[in-house]
């Protein structure tokens, strides 16, 4: 089977470079659907889990950077479990999202999505107004998201529902304060990683 999944010989090195990056064995991938099968968002992607993997295998570059799915995935990591490979694909769509910012080929569609996952980052590296230190501050994170987008209607009904139900409470919480400093550590040895 595994000469069926190899990718071919000019498109080898797309393949190559994502297993690379993601410490993923993505070319034993050959599509048992089991991931696809167990995602509770596959309904909403372009893509499955299996056929990004297909993708990347026979050196769709182009393809797999314009597909919403890296950008959907929520990291449940139900594909992993249930992959007889042990293919983590969560790890692989994390790493096509980075890829996709440092060639900067971004869809226009994902736009938001893209700013929605920054804007939460920040947030919990302790971003001034919308959280801090490792615990997310919802409203104050969705009002900032809100901002810079300009869709400051859309959604409304589920937000107050959400409030009304504890879920989007109004202050932030300080829950963490006693280990203050903890996660700007985690996020500088992540920087510092990263760095050549």
């Amino acid at each position: 089977m595994s000469t069926v999944n190899q990718p071919t010989k000019g498109k080898a090195s797309f393949c190559q470079e994502i297993e690379e990056k993601s410490h993923q064995p993505i070319s034993s991938c050959y599509h048992c659907m089991k991931c696809a099968g167990g995602c509770p968002i596959n309904f909403v992607m372009e893509h499955n889990n299996y056929e990004i993997l297909r993708m990347i295998q026979l050196g769709e570059k182009d393809k797999v950077y314009k597909s919403n799915t890296p950008w959907l995935c929520v990291g449940c990591k139900t594909c992993a479990v249930r992959c007889p490979n042990g293919i983590d694909t969560s790890k692989v769509m994390d790493t096509i999202k980075m890829e996709t910012i440092a060639e900067d080929k971004i869809p226009a569609s994902h736009y938001n999505i893209k700013l929605f996952y920054e804007l939460f980052l920040d947030s919990m590296k302790g971003f001034p107004i919308i959280g801090g230190e490792g615990r997310g501050y919802e409203v104050g994170l969705m009002g900032l998201y809100k901002f810079c987008t300009g869709d400051f209607f859309a959604d409304m009904d589920l937000g107050k529902e959400m409030t009304k139900r504890g879920k989007m409470p109004f202050l932030p919480h300080n829950a963490l304060k006693r280990r203050k400093g903890e996660i700007k550590k985690i996020f500088q040895r992540a920087k510092e990683k990263k760095a050549p």
